[in-house]
């Protein structure tokens, strides 16, 4: 029972996470990136959702006997989609983690 006393004294509540200016910096970093390469994800995706509504013989060229230019372009999509993810990773496992670990040593967990 005495060890139950000491764990709940240690605790941290959550108003005081809340208040602590380093979750707020963890938060704005995290919102920021995320914003970022979502609105990147977006412009990519919807910009060849529009090529396709408003301009269909541009990827409807032919480069070369069987390819058109909306085949490459789907793909590049695709591939960055790919990228954009993986710089989220990047930057999470660089950045963001440690911070993380780092706050949670700060406040008593982990």
């Amino acid at each position: 029972m005495h060890e139950s006393g000491i764990a709940e004294a240690n605790r941290v509540t959550v108003e005081e996470v809340l208040r602590d200016p380093e979750f707020h910096s963890l938060m704005r970093k995290k919102t920021t990136v995320s914003l970022i390469l979502t609105l990147a994800t977006m412009a990519v995706y919807y910009g060849f959702i529009f090529l396709i509504a408003f301009d269909k013989s541009v990827l409807a060229r032919k480069i070369s006997e069987n390819v058109t230019l909306g085949i490459p372009i789907g793909i590049g999509v695709i591939v960055l989609s790919c990228v954009f993810t993986g710089v989220y990773v990047w930057w999470a496992n660089r950045e963001y983690d440690p911070a993380v670990a780092a706050f949670k040593r700060k406040m008593g967990e982990g």
